[in-house]
């Protein structure tokens, strides 16, 4: 069943984290791109960092047809064994009719 037709998951990191969080996310994005042979993920990050130096991050899933309920829940799950912030907010959109 369709739940979605793009999901947007975003999140804040120190800036120190940079790059390990970025590895951490390259690889989850790997994982799940063998799983899900035609999804498109799409990795950004806001250009400023707060002034507590927090950079804000976004993650942008989309695949033909959709994005299911269980790749929803596969992508969270992938996040959390990949090591990736927990405090992830999950978004679905779909096109406007």
């Amino acid at each position: 069943m369709q739940t979605a037709t793009t999901l947007f998951v975003y999140y804040k990191i120190a800036t120190e984290q940079h790059v390990t969080t970025l590895q951490l996310l390259r690889r989850m994005a790997e994982t799940l791109k063998i799983q899900y042979r035609d999804l498109k993920i799409e990795m950004m990050q806001r250009p400023e960092v707060s002034s507590d130096g927090l950079e804000t991050w976004m993650e942008v899933y989309r695949y033909p047809g959709g994005i299911t309920s269980e790749m929803i829940a596969k992508i969270a799950m992938s996040a959390q064994e990949s090591g990736l912030p927990l405090a992830r907010k999950a978004e679905i959109f779909n096109p406007l009719v």
